[in-house]
């Protein structure tokens, strides 16, 4: 942990800031720290609430998170960055991208979408941050990581299962209710997609439960020189569920990067 804000930090050279989904941590990041370090400055960044960074407190906007982690960039890195944001880290790095595009030398979203919520599910979020507001009130993890996993891998079980549901089972309510309200209130950022002028890399698990591959892949053409790849075998986390290809589409991207 580096500075004024606890980040994960490796390597050397371009640098890689990654920004976990929900309800999850900098830990589902772990291959990409290892693989990505040989040959870049890999940022492992905790959103405000989670991992190591549960200390103070939790936006309940967008543009708050989004405030947050260009304040935490801003001692770490003086110029541009990759930003690679999955799930609600995509939705934070497109609200980044509206508001410090100049941060900006790539961009990764990973089963994310630009759309808001419907009512129906802005709803369903809200009603889980009033149960959560009840003492003794969490998550059903079980139920949280079967959506999170391809079916093929929450059937199976063993190491990875374990791993998510650990993450899952460490994520504070604070937290939890706060991000929550984010994404519930968060806008359309379709508009953002075609203002886009980064080498930008598009990616979805084929097997995703909780985002359609649909919805992340219609991203692709709004963007200009926007690249899409769908990973099969991978539901909601393909960093995890299937790290090398998502690494191998990662380094295609990064060499797309022009030198800082």
């Amino acid at each position: 942990m580096t500075g004024a804000w606890p980040v994960l930090e490796r390597g050397s050279g371009p640098a890689v800031v990654f920004l976990h989904g929900y309800p999850l941590h900098h830990g589902m990041w772990q291959s990409q720290l290892e693989s990505l370090s040989t040959d870049h400055r890999v940022i492992l960044l905790d959103l405000p609430g989670f991992g190591f960074a549960q200390e103070g407190p939790v936006p309940d906007s967008l543009a708050g998170f989004a405030h947050r982690v260009e304040e935490a960039l801003a001692p770490q890195v003086s110029g541009p960055v990759v930003i690679v944001g999955h799930s609600f880290g995509g939705y934070v790095a497109l609200q980044l991208f509206r508001d410090h595009p100049k941060r900006f030398a790539g961009l990764v979203l990973t089963d994310t979408r630009s759309e808001a919520d419907s009512p129906e599910a802005r709803e369903k979020r809200l009603a889980l941050v009033r149960r959560l507001e009840t003492p003794g009130e969490t998550l059903d993890i079980d139920a949280t990581v079967r959506g999170l996993l391809a079916p093929a891998a929450w059937d199976a079980g063993g190491p990875l299962v374990h791993r998510v549901r650990a993450m899952v089972g460490e994520a504070p309510v604070p937290a939890l209710r706060g991000s929550l309200t984010a994404m519930a209130g968060r806008p359309d950022l379709t508009p953002i997609l075609s203002t886009v002028d980064v080498p930008t890399l598009v990616v979805w698990g084929e097997e995703d439960r909780l985002i359609p591959s649909t919805q992340t892949r219609s991203m692709v053409d709004r963007i200009r020189g926007g690249v899409g790849v769908g990973l099969s075998g991978a539901g909601h986390l393909p960093s995890m569920e299937t790290p090398g290809p998502f690494e191998s589409a990662l380094r295609t991207l990064l060499a797309r990067v022009p030198a800082p």
